[in-house]
Order: C-alpha cells, then structure tokens, then sequence
C-alpha cells in the first residue's frame, strides 16, 4: 500500500530515539491520513477509533500526543463547564457508550510528501488473512485482499461473482438470520438499552421482518429489510415512518448514533458485524478454506456441519443457516 507522508509527520516520527517507536510511528500516520480520505468535506474531521489504534500499537497515545503537540493534528473537543458557571474548558470529545470515537484533524498540507509502500494493518500476521489467501488462489482467484475503514469489512473478487462463477461445485454458505436487525438488538442488550417491542422479537424467535410487514403492511420481505436499513442509516427519509412508534427507545438509540453524522450508525453496526465475522469466526475457524461475504462465511460443502455447529457454539444468541450454491 502507497501512502504519501507529509514532511512534517516523518520530521515528527523520526524525533523519536527508538528504532520500534518510529516503526509504529509511521503505521499510525499511515492509518490516520487514511481515515482521513474520509474526513467531512465541510469541516475535515474524521473518525479515529482507539480501539483501532491500539491494534496497531497499545502505546499509540504516545504517538498521537506528538503528532498534536508538533501541530500536524488536533483532536475535536467541546467547552466543558469546570467549577463554576462563569469558565470553561475544551476537552476531548467522544463517548464509547454511544459509539462516538474522537475525531482529529490534520492541520497541514496531506497532499506533498514522500510517497511509502507499506501495509499498516500488517494483515499478514492474521490467520484471517491467509484463510482468505489460500482460499482464493484454490479457487483461481488474485488474492487481492483489502479492509476498509468504514466498517472494517474485508473486500475480494469471490464477493463479486461467487453466486454465478461457484454455483454447484460443492459449497456452502453460512449466514445469519435477520443479521443487521439482531445485530442492533445485542448492542443495545450490551449496553443496558431495553425496548420491550423489540427484544421480544429476538427473544422469542420471531422472524423481525415478518413483524415489519404484518404491522406495518408491506408487501415483501425486500420491502422489510430496505425499510431496516432506511431507519437504521439513512439520512433522515424513513418510508414508513410507523417504524419509530413500534420500536421507540432503539429509535432513539440509533438517533444517538446519528449526532455527528448519520454514517455513524451504519459505520457502528458494520464494525460490530466485522468483529464478529472477520476478528472472530473466520480468525478461530475450525478449517483451512472459507471466505467471508460480509455478515456470511462461504465454506466447502465437506466442512458445512463443522463450521455451522463451530459458529452456534461460539454465538448462541445469533441464528445461524445455510444454503447451498
């Protein structure tokens, strides 16, 4: 991966004494001026999450501070009111609760600097990524890989044509039912946040998008999953707006979500399928061949039972299914 690195960050980086410090230094300058490609085009902050930087480097707060105290970044803060009503001060702003990570700012030009080939994800050392490697040059596929920064899903070509170009050859796919929908419903359990309407849902095995169409008389079950995602990520426009009355404290929980841009809550509910997916079930997997097609495994017909029965131990509070090619 080519990144261009400003002057200034290599000036920054190379003031540290240590060989490994330096190291780390560039994959999290790498990292942020790629979150920065997705920065706010009004504003130009853009979302940094810690736990991604710790990933990178546990001390990565070390590196963060220098970067801001040599004047490359900022962190975006709000006025806070210390002691009395009468003074204020600016500090950091984010809360790990709601799913808001800071946001940072690059104060100098990104665009002139010194062009680095490097990975910064370092995805060689994870068993992931070589499950996925092998499993697509055994399947005649270039084992172009890549992880975006949006959700942190994983992209490659099998994504693209695995319907057509694997059908009856012997393989399986392993997803989950109502998956984006019970995905918000175990992040809503995690943090405390009860809304009787919906957890009953899950909690009594009933199909969500059954519910969606009875109560709210749609006509498909196409219809019920782009209304979900509607409520769940759009910008404002909801078709069936009867949505918010059934389900009104998760509609406040993804308001939440929505404060600093209505991204977030998509950004949210991918990176928590990707955690589940990628960081777990495919790193754990309990066979050399798989592919991930986002909230699904694709898996040899041979390996199905092992794998199904693996991911229902590993998560009994998803439903997991399969289907033939």
């Amino acid at each position: 991966m080519k990144i261009i690195i400003p002057q200034q960050a290599i000036d920054s980086i190379n003031s540290f004494k240590r060989k490994d410090v330096r190291k780390a230094g560039y994959k999290i300058m790498a990292a942020l001026l790629e979150r920065n490609e997705r920065r706010n085009t009004t504003t130009n902050w853009f979302d940094m999450p810690s736990e991604y930087l710790k990933s990178i480097n546990v001390r990565y707060y070390k590196i963060i501070d220098k970067f801001i105290e040599d004047g490359i970044i900022k962190y975006y803060s709000r006025p806070t009111i210390e002691d009395d009503i009468f003074n204020s001060v600016e500090k950091k702003y984010y809360n790990t609760t709601l799913g808001f990570c800071m946001k940072y700012k690059f104060l100098i030009d990104t665009q002139i600097g010194i062009e680095y080939d490097f990975d910064n994800e370092n995805p060689n050392s994870k068993r992931w990524y070589e499950i996925i490697k092998s499993s697509l040059i055994a399947l005649g596929y270039e084992p172009k890989i890549t992880r975006d920064t949006f959700g942190r899903r994983v992209h490659h070509p099998a994504i693209y044509d695995h319907k057509s170009n694997l059908k009856d050859k012997g393989f399986s796919i392993i997803d989950a039912k109502c998956s984006q929908p019970r995905l918000l419903y175990l992040i809503m359990k995690e943090k405390g946040i009860y809304d009787k309407d919906y957890y009953d849902i899950f909690e009594n095995g009933i199909d969500f998008y059954n519910i969606l169409i009875e109560k709210l008389n749609l006509k498909t079950r196409k219809e019920a999953k782009d209304l979900f995602m509607y409520w769940s990520s759009s910008d404002g426009y909801v078709p069936k707006t009867g949505i918010f009355q059934l389900f009104p404290t998760a509609s406040n929980f993804i308001a939440s979500l929505k404060t600093r841009s209505y991204k977030d809550a998509s950004s949210y509910l991918q990176r928590y399928e990707a955690k589940i997916w990628i960081d777990d079930l495919l790193e754990n997997i309990p066979t050399n061949f798989a592919l991930p097609i986002h909230d699904a495994l694709l898996v040899k017909i041979t390996d199905v039972n092992k794998v199904l029965s693996y991911c229902k131990n590993r998560y009994p509070q998803i439903e997991f299914d399969f289907k033939e090619l």
